[in-house]
C-alpha cells in the first residue's frame, strides 16, 4: 500500500509540477539553446529535472511521515534513505546553478565527486562485492570505487540525454529491473525509493516525449543519474541474497558503453573529455535515417533488453 501511494504521490506531483516549471522556464527565458551535441533546433524550457526532484522528493518525505521510518517498514537492515535524500539535495542545488547560471565542467564534476562522499559518509557505500564464489572486502578501496561508480554513472546518464525522452526511458527501464530485484530481496526501503522516482519521471515524460515541450536538464540527469547509481549500491550490499556488481552494471549498460565509446573517441581524437560531440548512439542511428522517436524507441528497447538479462543474471547467481 505505502508503495503505490509513494508511486500515485510522485506521478500526480511530476503532472502537475512539469507545466507550471515550464511555464516559469518560459517567463525567465531559462531555456536550452541550440547547438553542440543537442538535436533540438529552437530553444527549449531546461529546467524539468526541477519538477522531477520535486515529486521525488515530496513522495519520499509522505512516505516518511506515513511510515514515520523508512528504514523500520518489514524491520529491515542498512537504510539508505537518508544519504540519497541528502546527495540529492545537494545535486538539486547544483543542478538549478547549472541550469540557470552556467558552471564549469570541472566545478561540476567536483560537486558530483562532493556528492559522492557525502553519501559514502552516511553510510552508502560499495564496501564488499558478492560474488558466486564468496565475498570481497573492498577495504581501502571502498572509497574511491563508490566515488568512480557515483560519478561515472551521473555522467553516463548526462551523455545519454540526448533525444526527447531517451534518458527518462533508459532510466525507467534500469529502475524496473532494479524495482523488481529490491521486491524479490524485501528490501523496502530501496523499492520506495525505486517507485518515487519512477512516478516522477513518468510525470515528466508525459512532457518529454517527441515533440518535447521541456527537457530535464542537467538538474533531472545528475538527479536520475545519482540515485540508479544509489540504488545498485543498495542492491549489491543489502538484502538477503546481495547481487553481484555486474548486474547493475549489465542493467545500465546502454549508457556505459556509450560513456567509454565518447571517453575513448576524444581521447583518440585528441579532443577534451568535457567537449561535447555528435559522436553518441543517439546521433548516430539519427545519421542513419532514423526519426528522433524510432531512435529512442530503439535505443530504450535495447535498455529494456539489458534490463531483463540484468534481473535473469541476478536470479540465476
Amino acid at each position: 500500500m505505502l508503495t503505490a501511494l509513494t508511486f500515485a504521490v510522485a506521478l500526480v506531483v511530476g503532472l502537475v509540477v512539469t507545466p507550471i516549471v515550464r511555464h516559469y522556464a518560459h517567463r525567465l527565458d531559462l531555456l536550452d539553446q541550440p547547438g553542440g551535441r543537442k538535436v533540438h533546433r529552437v530553444p527549449f524550457p531546461r529546467l524539468g529535472g526541477v519538477a522531477m526532484a520535486l515529486a521525488f522528493g515530496i513522495a519520499i518525505g509522505l512516505a516518511t511521515i506515513v511510515s514515520r521510518d523508512l528504514g523500520a517498514v518489514g524491520a529491515l537492515r542498512p537504510n539508505h534513505a537518508p544519504a540519497i535524500l541528502a546527495a540529492v539535495g545537494l545535486l538539486f542545488v547544483v543542478g538549478i546553478v547549472d541550469d540557470t547560471r552556467g558552471m564549469r565542467a570541472l566545478i561540476k564534476l567536483g560537486f558530483q565527486v562532493a556528492t559522492a562522499l557525502l553519501a559514502y559518509g552516511l553510510g552508502l557505500g560499495l564496501d564488499r562485492f558478492h560474488l558466486p564464489w564468496g565475498v570481497v572486502e573492498l577495504g581501502p578501496l571502498a572509497l574511491p570505487i563508490t566515488v568512480a561508480w557515483v560519478v561515472g554513472v551521473i555522467n553516463a546518464v548526462n551523455l545519454i540525454d540526448g533525444l526527447d525522452g531517451l534518458a527518462s526511458g533508459v532510466v525507467l527501464t534500469v529502475l524496473g529491473a532494479f524495482g523488481l530485484l529490491a521486491a524479490a530481496d524485501g528490501v523496502d526501503p530501496t523499492l520506495l525509493i525505486v517507485v518515487a522516482t519512477v512516478g516522477a519521471a513518468v510525470g515528466f515524460l508525459a512532457y518529454n516525449l517527441h515533440p518535447a515541450s521541456i527537457i530535464m536538464g542537467d538538474t533531472g540527469s545528475m538527479f536520475l543519474g545519482f540515485v540508479v547509481a544509489a540504488i545498485g549500491i543498495s542492491l549489491t550490499q543489502d538484502g538477503v541474497s546481495p547481487v553481484p556488481p555486474w548486474v547493475p552494471i549489465i542493467a545500465l549498460g546502454l549508457p556505459i558503453v556509450d560513456t567509454v565509446w565518447a571517453v575513448i573517441r576524444r581521447t583518440a581524437s585528441g579532443s577534451a573529455l568535457f567537449a561535447p560531440d555528435r559522436g553518441h548512439i543517439h546521433h548516430q542511428l539519427l545519421e542513419r535515417g532514423l526519426s528522433q522517436r524510432d531512435a529512442m524507441l530503439s535505443l530504450t528497447a535495447v535498455s529494456a533488453g539489458l534490463a531483463i538479462v540484468a534481473v535473469l543474471v541476478a536470479r540465476i547467481e
